[in-house]
């Protein structure tokens, strides 16, 4: 099985700011489902090609800090191939 690449953190801030944003911004978040590569492209997030894109997981009907976010968005980053993100983020492991 190859290795999947090394995430950087500001790889995985990059993405939880980008959920967070999604979870306010319904037009983010419907180009997100159009388009996902392009979605993150535009709001500047150098998704890897060699990884699944993510799915936006689903907001907790709480407050979160950025903090807990980056590690249930972008914490499960370096296992995916073998263990599951425990907020369901990249459940569809979709590829574009």
């Amino acid at each position: 099985m190859p290795e999947m690449p090394e995430i950087s953190p500001d790889l995985r801030t990059q993405l939880a700011r980008f959920v967070a944003r999604a979870w306010s911004d319904e037009a983010l978040r419907r180009e997100f489902e159009r388009d996902p590569r392009a979605a993150l492209t535009e709001a500047g997030v150098d998704w890897p090609r060699e990884l699944p894109l993510p799915d936006l997981p689903e907001h907790p009907g709480q407050a979160i800090d950025l903090e807990s976010l980056e590690s249930s968005a972008g914490g499960a980053l370096g296992t995916i191939g073998t263990v599951s993100c425990p907020t369901g983020c990249f459940s569809g492991g979709r590829q574009a």
